[in-house]
């Protein structure tokens, strides 16, 4: 599940047929569905014609990406903790090769701003250096991030973090914003953007935008309009594994309408961003309604729904360590679900 971070060639609007299935669940896109059933089959596969680029006959129509013509990137969030100095490089070797044995190929990390003022930005590296050697690519997260002073960006503790990192062949992306619409407007993003830009102009920037197209259909973000100029990666996401009055729930349709209403809009309004999908592996208890923590075979289900649809440019697993959840992937309890990762990656890496 490889592939490096590329520009596209799609069709803006290969569908005015997508923009229309797009147009018709945006209107459901912040309310949830009733609930389904747990282990429902997965989706049918896209199978697409490599030379004319069209669907085969009898093959979904839902997704309007050409991800379907190479492999979707494939990691986990937050592998390790932000702090780690020389003497952390063990750990932090044998963590990237046991998930690089899982079929990992990217990782979402944070790294701690508090280097800056300690004068330490190269221990930053340390990691870095680290994924590299595990042929493991890395979203790097300033954390605490200090670009927002509640009234306007500050990005003076980003750009030591861009200038430090960019260049390294381990870097993959930054990653910016965490759910920007509930803040920010288009005209706010678009100037992050740039900035961001200013320090490294090669720099892939991530944003964790959450239901893109669910803002747009709501009157109250009439400011939000996505367009090029936000996000080269802008990661989606629904969290469908529910207890919805005492029984779980696996919300399977709500996962296929977010997908298939924010790829129509992505691709028709930047047709060079990627789509990536962040996969619920946590349990939250005071949640509502509470998420719990997917099986190993419901994981795989996910995953199948995900990456087969062929909409998606990346998968990653969210999240390995965080300390806000009841339950997360790396647990060493769930050691089912963490061999998941490889079995699944095994089964998407045959297609």
């Amino acid at each position: 599940m490889q592939g490096a971070v590329s520009n596209r060639s799609r069709a803006a609007l290969l569908a005015v047929g997508v923009l229309a299935i797009g147009g018709m669940v945006l209107a459901g896109c912040l309310r949830g569905p009733s609930p389904t059933r747990p282990f429902e089959p997965p989706v049918q596969r896209s199978t697409i014609d490599s030379e004319a680029g069209t669907p085969q006959p009898g093959a979904s129509t839902t997704c309007q990406s050409s991800a379907a013509q190479r492999r979707a990137r494939y990691g986990v969030v937050y592998p390790y903790q932000n702090v780690w100095t020389e003497a952390d490089r063990p750990a932090i070797r044998e963590r990237l090769a046991y998930l690089r044995g899982l079929g990992v190929d990217v990782v979402v990390q944070v790294f701690s701003s508090a280097l800056v003022d300690a004068g330490q930005e190269q221990d930053w590296l340390i990691f870095l250096d680290e994924a590299q050697a595990q042929d493991i690519q890395v979203i790097a997260r300033l954390w605490p991030p200090r670009d927002w002073d509640g009234a306007q960006f500050d990005f003076r503790y980003v750009g030591r973090f861009l200038t430090t990192i960019e260049g390294h062949p381990a870097v993959l992306a930054y990653f910016g914003l965490h759910e920007p619409l509930e803040t920010f407007s288009g005209d706010q993003l678009r100037a992050y953007y740039q900035t961001v830009k200013g320090y490294a102009p090669h720099m892939p920037i991530l944003h964790a935008m959450s239901n893109i197209a669910g803002f747009e259909a709501d009157p109250r973000f009439g400011d939000r309009r996505f367009t090029d100029g936000i996000c080269d990666l802008c990661a989606i996401w629904y969290y469908p594994f529910r207890v919805v009055d005492g029984e779980a729930v696996f919300e399977r349709q709500r996962v296929q309408e977010v997908i298939i209403a924010n790829d129509a809009l992505v691709r028709a309004r930047d047709p060079d961003a990627q789509l990536w999908f962040l996969a619920q592996a946590y349990a939250m208890e005071q949640h509502s309604p509470p998420l719990r923590m997917p099986s190993a075979e419901e994981m795989s289900f996910l995953a199948d729904l995900v990456l087969e649809g062929s909409c998606v440019d990346g998968l990653l697993w969210y999240p390995w360590i965080h300390s806000s959840y009841d339950q997360v992937l790396g647990d060493p309890a769930l050691a089912a679900q963490q061999q998941a990762i490889g079995t699944i990656y095994e089964h998407h890496r045959k297609d």
